[in-house]
């Protein structure tokens, strides 16, 4: 993966908070299709957002990959699109913290789209520094 996507595109915390509400509705949608598209447990989703430890099976990383798709950061083949990640995350982010994430995160790669987006996911809680699951 060439490019890094720092998204998943808002702070656990508090980033997620500078969105716009258009921006809040379109990741609960968002959400909806890629648990719908890949059967992951809602359940999971919740866990995660509550820090919760989780297990990476190949669901989960598909629903990653998926929100990726959906929030654009994820282009069809796979790669990442370091611009439009960085376009996605709120204005109030300091340019040192997403640069510290796209560094630590943008070597994750797997084997298929799913496993990349799994790895970007895991990669990014680890840091926590972004999350798609609000």
């Amino acid at each position: 993966m060439k490019y890094l996507a720092v998204i998943l595109a808002f702070c656990l915390a508090g980033a997620y908070a500078g969105l716009s509400d258009e921006q809040k509705a379109k990741l609960v949608e968002h959400r909806k299709v890629c648990v719908a598209q890949t059967g992951l447990d809602p359940q999971v989703v919740e866990n995660i957002k509550r820090g919760q430890p989780v297990q990476f099976d190949e669901k989960l990383s598909c629903f990653a990959a998926c929100m990726l798709k959906r929030i654009g950061i994820m282009r069809p083949d796979g790669s990442m699109d370091e611009q439009v990640a960085r376009a996605k995350l709120p204005k109030d982010l300091p340019k040192d913290k997403v640069d510290a994430v796209i560094n630590s995160c943008k070597t994750q790669v797997g084997r298929n789209q799913c496993e990349t987006g799994g790895k970007v996911l895991g990669c990014l809680l680890k840091t926590k520094a972004v999350s798609i699951l609000h």
